[in-house]
């Protein structure tokens, strides 16, 4: 009998029950044998339990195999909700590794776009742990408000070494270093440990660019740049840009790994304008659930959600109106 695997669900707040919901009905179709556990957290969970990430969440975190999660909101909770959720989820449980496979399906080109950019498959590789982490947390005075950022030569080689290895096993062929190491003494030793872990690669190109640099490249030549690894913030920058190259965030799903524990999200966060309505697009939560599958080494069951993927947007026939169509969030991952 296929061993059984426990995936805990946390939905959250906004548009992140609608999609997630969407995403487990996804993999509820594949032939692997799952055990969901769905748990509050956030805005909701603060509301009927007075804490944005109970026990029972916590304990569902700790005993799954993987955890699936929407999206935190703090519009009708302390602002220091979603800040519990998301230092237990990456700090506490070292889910060091933010991964961001960003590419151009079939058929969404976002408006402003030409068919001829079919050729952008980035993936950003972001360091969680450190720079202005949830950890490091500033203050807000009444005439001066300040931000800490850390940046340590074991977290910053952890990283590094975490992007060359994903660039081997992914067959990718070149890597980049995105930082502002001009002007900035932690972004200095972040590029420090890149130059290092290179030598352990020899057979990989790589570069170093500045964020302005890169930026400004990324729109000139959106097929330039193969995998990015970088601090926190400049992955959150250069991944903004992509996502508006590649479709919006309905279609930008990412992974949050450590060395024993991952969560998958989509990149889109809460969506509040749109919650509630049926069109919010389930396919970077669906999407992000591929990425679990592809954690757990259930490869092929991963590979068949991102085919079906690829063939509902190449028909065009089901789509979110994100993406330029009419159809609801439940259309989507029905078809």
């Amino acid at each position: 009998m296929a061993k059984t695997i426990k995936i805990a669900v946390l939905p959250g707040d906004g548009i992140g029950p609608e999609v997630t919901c969407e995403a487990v009905k996804v993999l509820d179709a594949t032939d692997l044998n799952l055990e969901f556990i769905e748990v509050n957290v956030g805005g909701k969970a603060f509301v009927e339990a007075g804490d944005s990430l109970p026990p029972e969440a916590k304990q569902a975190c700790d005993e799954a195999d993987a955890v699936l999660f929407g999206a935190v909101e703090h519009h009708y909770a302390p602002s220091g909700g979603p800040r519990k959720v998301m230092i237990v989820l990456r700090m506490e449980k070292d889910a060091y590794a933010n991964i961001r496979p960003l590419k151009q399906y079939p058929g969404v080109f976002p408006p402003h776009s030409a068919p001829s950019w079919n050729n952008i498959d980035i993936t950003i590789i972001r360091d969680n742990a450190e720079g202005f982490s949830l950890k490091h947390e500033g203050e807000l005075g009444e005439d001066m408000g300040v931000d800490k950022r850390v940046i340590t030569k074991l977290r910053a080689q952890q990283i590094n070494m975490y992007a060359y290895e994903y660039a081997v096993e992914k067959n990718r062929k070149k890597i980049t270093c995105v930082d502002k190491s001009t002007w900035l003494y932690a972004d200095r030793l972040f590029r420090s440990a890149f130059e290092r872990v290179s030598e352990l690669f020899p057979g990989l190109e790589k570069e170093h660019l500045n964020i302005d640099l890169a930026s400004m490249l990324q729109i000139q030549d959106p097929g330039r740049f193969d995998v990015i690894v970088t601090p926190d913030i400049y992955g959150d920058i250069l991944s903004g840009i992509i996502i508006g190259q590649t479709g919006g965030l309905g279609m930008a799903p990412s992974a949050c790994i450590g060395n024993r524990f991952g969560f998958f999200e989509p990149v889109h966060g809460t969506a509040v304008d749109i919650a509630g309505k049926g069109v919010a697009n389930p396919i970077a939560s669906i999407l992000s659930a591929k990425l679990m599958l592809e954690w757990l080494n259930e490869v092929d069951e991963a590979n068949l959600i991102e085919d079906a993927v690829c063939k509902v947007l190449e028909e065009g026939k089901i789509r979110t109106p994100d993406i330029g169509g009419r159809s609801s969030t439940i259309e989507v991952a029905t078809q």
